[in-house]
């Protein structure tokens, strides 16, 4: 079997957060100029228990309007009429190319990175820092930035999603004994909090890329089992039928 090679998008897939980014976007869609960064703050403080800031100090509102910019920017739509200015036709930032949009978001995100190194803010800054680069195919510093969030102490959640995405990247250039490290070491880490679902899917990605249909059958069934009430249920059984056609078993 030859080597799984993965987009970019499948690399960067949703992370658990996207939904609470997406709500930020709606809103600087939704809502004038004038208001648009206080409704970015008030919409990242419903999500803060989940990143594990403190968003209820009034002195830490420029930062968290700071994030919703940086965040919205990522999130940008594309219009190939668009201008210099991702925010001169509303609220929602609009860029020429996908590649202007992620080259902004990376100022962005540095910035912030930057400023607010040692604290969680930071943090975050620096993991969407990876994904933009990665965006680019800018492999040396999304490594370099994602590396440095899956190292850190303040926020594990974030830490994790590193490690995933970091693992992702590994199985698309054909680094499959890192990229099952990674894994491995998460599904087993009881601190770990994302989906183990999730994570065996990826490691069934793997056995499957080494010609190991089998090995990565049994993590899918494994997966099965331990999502049974997830959203990811459908999807796994989608690939435990086509690894089972393709070998024909039943």
């Amino acid at each position: 079997m030859g080597t799984t090679k993965l987009t970019r998008k499948e690399i960067l897939a949703e992370d658990p957060v996207h939904i609470a980014i997406i709500q930020i976007v709606e809103f600087f869609r939704t809502q004038g100029k004038a208001i648009a960064a206080v409704a970015a703050f008030a919409l990242i403080l419903a999500i803060g228990g989940y990143f594990g800031i403190d968003y209820l100090q009034a002195r830490d509102a420029r930062m968290q309007q700071q994030l919703g910019r940086a965040l919205a920017i990522y999130h940008g739509r594309i219009d190939p009429s668009a201008t210099g200015d991702p925010f001169a036709k509303g609220p929602d930032p609009v860029f020429k190319t996908e590649d202007a949009k992620y080259q902004a978001a990376i100022k962005e995100f540095s910035a912030i990175a930057s400023k607010y190194a040692a604290g969680k803010l930071g943090i975050t800054a620096r993991y969407y820092l990876g994904l933009s680069h990665l965006r680019l195919g800018q492999n040396n510093e999304a490594l370099r930035a994602l590396e440095e969030v899956r190292n850190n102490s303040r926020d594990k959640t974030l830490g994790y999603l590193a490690k995933k995405v970091l693992a992702r990247y590994y199985l698309g250039i054909g680094n499959y004994k890192a990229s099952q490290e990674l894994l491995d070491n998460m599904i087993r880490d009881p601190q770990c909090d994302l989906p183990r679902e999730d994570l065996n899917v990826d490691l069934a990605r793997i056995y499957e890329a080494q010609g190991k249909p089998d090995e990565a059958l049994k993590t899918l069934r494994k997966a099965r089992e331990e999502g049974a009430n997830s959203g990811f249920q459908p999807f796994i059984v989608q690939e435990i039928n086509r690894l089972e056609a393709g070998a024909g078993t039943k």
